[in-house]
Protein backbone atom coordinates (compact mmCIF):
# COMPACT_ATOMS: atom_id res chain seq x y z
CA UNK A 1 0.00 0.00 0.00
CA UNK A 2 1.40 3.42 -0.94
CA UNK A 3 2.74 5.30 2.06
CA UNK A 4 3.07 2.13 4.15
CA UNK A 5 5.98 2.20 6.61
CA UNK A 6 7.63 -1.05 7.43
CA UNK A 7 10.15 -2.30 9.93
CA UNK A 8 12.82 -3.21 7.38
CA UNK A 9 14.77 -5.74 9.45
CA UNK A 10 11.61 -7.56 10.50
CA UNK A 11 10.46 -7.69 6.86
CA UNK A 12 13.73 -9.25 5.72
CA UNK A 13 13.68 -11.83 8.49
CA UNK A 14 10.07 -12.72 7.62
CA UNK A 15 10.94 -13.06 3.93
CA UNK A 16 13.87 -15.34 4.71
CA UNK A 17 11.61 -17.68 6.64
CA UNK A 18 8.64 -17.67 4.28
CA UNK A 19 9.36 -20.87 2.37
CA UNK A 20 7.97 -23.32 4.93
CA UNK A 21 7.13 -23.82 8.58
CA UNK A 22 10.39 -25.70 8.98
CA UNK A 23 12.47 -22.83 7.58
CA UNK A 24 10.71 -20.44 9.93
CA UNK A 25 11.91 -22.49 12.88
CA UNK A 26 15.41 -22.91 11.45
CA UNK A 27 17.24 -19.61 11.92
CA UNK A 28 20.23 -18.53 9.87
CA UNK A 29 23.37 -17.88 11.88
CA UNK A 30 25.17 -16.10 9.06
CA UNK A 31 24.11 -13.16 6.91
CA UNK A 32 23.57 -13.74 3.19
CA UNK A 33 21.29 -12.38 0.43
CA UNK A 34 18.65 -14.11 -1.67
CA UNK A 35 19.17 -11.56 -4.47
CA UNK A 36 22.40 -11.38 -6.46
CA UNK A 37 24.84 -8.47 -6.42
CA UNK A 38 23.50 -7.33 -9.79
CA UNK A 39 20.02 -6.95 -8.31
CA UNK A 40 21.42 -5.11 -5.31
CA UNK A 41 23.25 -2.70 -7.63
CA UNK A 42 19.88 -1.71 -9.10
CA UNK A 43 18.95 -0.36 -5.68
CA UNK A 44 22.18 1.64 -5.37
CA UNK A 45 21.77 3.19 -8.82
CA UNK A 46 18.11 4.01 -8.16
CA UNK A 47 19.02 5.82 -4.91
CA UNK A 48 21.71 7.78 -6.73
CA UNK A 49 19.42 8.73 -9.61
CA UNK A 50 16.64 9.78 -7.25
CA UNK A 51 18.43 11.29 -4.24
CA UNK A 52 22.18 11.34 -5.08
CA UNK A 53 24.00 10.97 -1.74
CA UNK A 54 21.02 12.07 0.33
CA UNK A 55 18.38 10.11 2.21
CA UNK A 56 15.87 8.28 0.01
CA UNK A 57 12.55 7.19 1.51
CA UNK A 58 11.44 3.69 0.54
CA UNK A 59 8.31 5.11 -1.16
CA UNK A 60 10.48 7.22 -3.49
CA UNK A 61 12.93 4.38 -4.05
CA UNK A 62 10.20 1.93 -4.99
CA UNK A 63 8.75 4.46 -7.46
CA UNK A 64 12.20 5.04 -8.99
CA UNK A 65 12.62 1.29 -9.45
CA UNK A 66 9.14 0.91 -10.93
CA UNK A 67 8.07 -1.34 -8.05
CA UNK A 68 5.68 -1.31 -5.10
CA UNK A 69 6.46 -1.96 -1.44
CA UNK A 70 6.28 -5.68 -2.12
CA UNK A 71 8.26 -8.65 -0.92
CA UNK A 72 10.41 -8.51 -4.07
CA UNK A 73 11.27 -4.86 -3.38
CA UNK A 74 12.22 -5.66 0.22
CA UNK A 75 14.34 -8.58 -0.92
CA UNK A 76 16.34 -6.26 -3.19
CA UNK A 77 16.79 -3.53 -0.58
CA UNK A 78 17.72 -6.17 1.98
CA UNK A 79 20.34 -7.55 -0.41
CA UNK A 80 21.73 -4.06 -1.03
CA UNK A 81 22.16 -3.68 2.73
CA UNK A 82 23.81 -7.09 3.05
CA UNK A 83 26.24 -6.19 0.24
CA UNK A 84 27.05 -2.97 2.18
CA UNK A 85 25.89 -0.82 -0.75
CA UNK A 86 23.30 1.06 1.32
CA UNK A 87 22.72 2.01 4.93
CA UNK A 88 19.43 2.40 6.77
CA UNK A 89 18.52 6.03 7.44
CA UNK A 90 15.84 6.07 10.08
CA UNK A 91 12.97 3.61 10.01
CA UNK A 92 12.05 3.61 6.34
CA UNK A 93 14.74 5.39 4.31
CA UNK A 94 18.09 4.48 2.78
CA UNK A 95 21.24 6.25 1.69
CA UNK A 96 24.33 5.09 -0.19
CA UNK A 97 27.19 3.72 1.90
CA UNK A 98 30.81 4.50 1.07
CA UNK A 99 30.97 1.34 -1.06
CA UNK A 100 27.69 2.33 -2.69
CA UNK A 101 29.02 5.77 -3.61
CA UNK A 102 32.00 4.14 -5.30
CA UNK A 103 29.75 1.60 -7.02
CA UNK A 104 27.79 4.30 -8.87
CA UNK A 105 30.96 5.98 -10.19
CA UNK A 106 32.30 4.37 -13.37
CA UNK A 107 35.97 4.74 -12.32
CA UNK A 108 35.51 2.87 -9.04
CA UNK A 109 32.59 0.57 -9.88
CA UNK A 110 34.76 -2.50 -10.50
CA UNK A 111 36.63 -2.38 -7.18
CA UNK A 112 33.40 -1.49 -5.34
CA UNK A 113 31.76 -4.67 -6.67
CA UNK A 114 34.65 -6.70 -5.27
CA UNK A 115 34.29 -5.02 -1.88
CA UNK A 116 30.51 -5.50 -1.94
CA UNK A 117 30.89 -9.22 -2.71
CA UNK A 118 33.36 -9.74 0.14
CA UNK A 119 31.17 -7.70 2.52
CA UNK A 120 28.71 -10.62 2.66
CA UNK A 121 29.80 -12.78 5.64
CA UNK A 122 28.89 -16.05 3.86
CA UNK A 123 30.79 -15.11 0.70
CA UNK A 124 33.82 -13.95 2.68
CA UNK A 125 33.97 -17.30 4.51
CA UNK A 126 33.67 -19.29 1.28
CA UNK A 127 36.36 -17.17 -0.38
CA UNK A 128 38.78 -17.65 2.53
CA UNK A 129 38.11 -21.38 2.85
CA UNK A 130 38.58 -22.20 -0.84
CA UNK A 131 41.16 -19.55 -1.69
CA UNK A 132 43.65 -21.15 -4.07
CA UNK A 133 41.51 -24.29 -4.45
CA UNK A 134 38.66 -25.40 -6.67
CA UNK A 135 35.12 -24.90 -5.41
CA UNK A 136 33.24 -28.12 -4.62
CA UNK A 137 30.32 -29.28 -6.80
CA UNK A 138 26.94 -27.62 -6.27
CA UNK A 139 25.52 -30.03 -3.68
CA UNK A 140 28.77 -30.18 -1.74
CA UNK A 141 28.96 -26.38 -1.76
CA UNK A 142 25.43 -26.25 -0.36
CA UNK A 143 26.49 -28.57 2.47
CA UNK A 144 29.43 -26.25 3.17
CA UNK A 145 27.00 -23.33 3.33
CA UNK A 146 24.90 -25.27 5.81
CA UNK A 147 27.89 -25.82 8.08
CA UNK A 148 28.57 -22.07 7.89
CA UNK A 149 25.08 -21.24 9.16
CA UNK A 150 22.68 -21.26 6.18
CA UNK A 151 19.40 -23.08 6.95
CA UNK A 152 19.20 -26.39 5.09
CA UNK A 153 16.01 -25.40 3.27
CA UNK A 154 17.70 -22.26 1.91
CA UNK A 155 21.05 -23.59 0.70
CA UNK A 156 19.95 -23.96 -2.93
CA UNK A 157 18.79 -20.34 -3.18
CA UNK A 158 21.83 -19.13 -1.27
CA UNK A 159 24.17 -20.99 -3.65
CA UNK A 160 22.47 -19.62 -6.76
CA UNK A 161 22.68 -16.03 -5.49
CA UNK A 162 26.32 -16.64 -4.56
CA UNK A 163 27.22 -17.94 -8.03
CA UNK A 164 25.46 -15.09 -9.84
CA UNK A 165 27.12 -12.55 -7.56
CA UNK A 166 30.58 -14.06 -8.03
CA UNK A 167 30.12 -13.94 -11.80
CA UNK A 168 28.94 -10.31 -11.70
CA UNK A 169 31.80 -9.19 -9.44
CA UNK A 170 34.42 -10.88 -11.66
CA UNK A 171 35.46 -13.67 -9.28
CA UNK A 172 34.73 -16.31 -11.95
CA UNK A 173 36.80 -14.65 -14.67
CA UNK A 174 39.33 -17.50 -14.41
CA UNK A 175 36.62 -20.16 -14.50
CA UNK A 176 33.50 -21.04 -12.54
CA UNK A 177 35.26 -23.78 -10.57
CA UNK A 178 37.25 -21.37 -8.40
CA UNK A 179 37.07 -17.92 -6.83
CA UNK A 180 39.87 -15.62 -7.99
CA UNK A 181 39.99 -11.98 -6.93
CA UNK A 182 39.77 -9.70 -9.99
CA UNK A 183 42.96 -7.77 -10.73
CA UNK A 184 42.82 -3.98 -10.58
CA UNK A 185 46.38 -2.74 -10.17
CA UNK A 186 46.88 0.33 -7.99
CA UNK A 187 43.32 0.53 -6.65
CA UNK A 188 42.78 -0.08 -2.95
CA UNK A 189 39.64 -1.85 -1.82
CA UNK A 190 37.78 -0.80 1.29
CA UNK A 191 36.98 -4.32 2.49
CA UNK A 192 40.56 -5.67 2.55
CA UNK A 193 42.90 -2.68 2.21
CA UNK A 194 44.93 -4.63 -0.36
CA UNK A 195 46.43 -2.88 -3.36
CA UNK A 196 45.15 -4.28 -6.60
CA UNK A 197 45.21 -3.40 -10.20
CA UNK A 198 43.84 -0.58 -12.39
CA UNK A 199 42.66 -1.82 -15.82
CA UNK A 200 45.28 -1.36 -18.52
CA UNK A 201 42.92 0.91 -20.45
CA UNK A 202 43.12 3.58 -17.71
CA UNK A 203 45.41 6.42 -18.95
CA UNK A 204 48.44 7.34 -16.86
CA UNK A 205 49.08 10.86 -15.55
CA UNK A 206 51.67 11.39 -18.28
CA UNK A 207 49.19 10.29 -20.94
CA UNK A 208 46.57 12.66 -19.61
CA UNK A 209 49.14 15.48 -19.55
CA UNK A 210 50.14 14.80 -23.16
CA UNK A 211 46.50 14.80 -24.11
CA UNK A 212 46.07 18.18 -22.43
CA UNK A 213 49.08 19.67 -24.24
CA UNK A 214 47.64 18.42 -27.50
CA UNK A 215 44.39 20.28 -26.94
CA UNK A 216 42.36 17.25 -25.87
CA UNK A 217 41.50 18.71 -22.47
CA UNK A 218 43.64 18.21 -19.35
CA UNK A 219 42.05 16.32 -16.47
CA UNK A 220 43.71 16.89 -13.06
CA UNK A 221 45.29 13.60 -11.92
CA UNK A 222 44.11 13.97 -8.32
CA UNK A 223 40.43 14.68 -9.03
CA UNK A 224 38.09 12.66 -6.80
CA UNK A 225 36.54 9.62 -8.59
CA UNK A 226 33.01 10.70 -7.63
CA UNK A 227 33.43 14.12 -9.27
CA UNK A 228 35.26 12.60 -12.25
CA UNK A 229 32.33 10.22 -12.71
CA UNK A 230 29.93 13.16 -12.88
CA UNK A 231 32.13 14.94 -15.42
CA UNK A 232 32.24 11.77 -17.53
CA UNK A 233 28.45 11.78 -17.59
CA UNK A 234 28.29 15.20 -19.27
CA UNK A 235 26.76 14.93 -22.74
CA UNK A 236 28.96 15.96 -25.70
CA UNK A 237 28.92 19.56 -26.90
CA UNK A 238 25.89 20.35 -29.03
CA UNK A 239 23.84 17.45 -27.66
CA UNK A 240 20.30 17.97 -26.35
CA UNK A 241 20.22 18.34 -22.56
CA UNK A 242 17.09 19.52 -20.80
CA UNK A 243 17.22 22.30 -18.20
CA UNK A 244 15.76 19.94 -15.59
CA UNK A 245 18.59 17.44 -16.11
CA UNK A 246 21.18 20.24 -16.07
CA UNK A 247 19.79 21.45 -12.75
CA UNK A 248 19.86 17.92 -11.31
CA UNK A 249 23.46 17.42 -12.46
CA UNK A 250 24.55 20.68 -10.84
CA UNK A 251 22.75 19.78 -7.63
CA UNK A 252 24.48 16.39 -7.47
CA UNK A 253 27.83 18.08 -8.19
CA UNK A 254 27.26 20.53 -5.34
CA UNK A 255 26.44 17.67 -2.97
CA UNK A 256 29.62 15.90 -4.11
CA UNK A 257 31.67 19.00 -3.27
CA UNK A 258 30.24 18.92 0.26
CA UNK A 259 31.30 15.29 0.55
CA UNK A 260 34.78 15.58 -0.98
CA UNK A 261 36.04 18.98 0.24
CA UNK A 262 36.37 20.45 3.72
CA UNK A 263 34.83 23.85 4.35
CA UNK A 264 37.27 26.78 4.47
CA UNK A 265 37.95 27.60 8.13
CA UNK A 266 37.64 31.39 7.61
CA UNK A 267 34.34 30.94 5.77
CA UNK A 268 33.11 28.57 8.48
CA UNK A 269 33.95 31.16 11.15
CA UNK A 270 31.97 33.81 9.28
CA UNK A 271 28.93 31.54 9.13
CA UNK A 272 29.06 31.05 12.88
CA UNK A 273 28.97 34.82 13.54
Amino acid sequence: MVGEKVDFDAAVNAAKGADSEASKRERSTIDFPYVSLEGAMEVARAIYERCAFGSCDQDELAAQMGQTLSGAFRMKTGAAKTFALVDKDGRSAFRLSEIGKRAVASETEHSAKVDAFLSVPLYQQIYEKFRGHNLPPAKALEREMETMGVPRKQTDRARQAFERSAQYAGFFDSGKDRLVRPRMEGAQTQATGELRDIPQSTPTVEERSRKGRGGGGYEPPDIDPIIRGLIDRLPPSGAAWSKAKRKLWLQILENSFDLVYEEDLDEKSKNLV
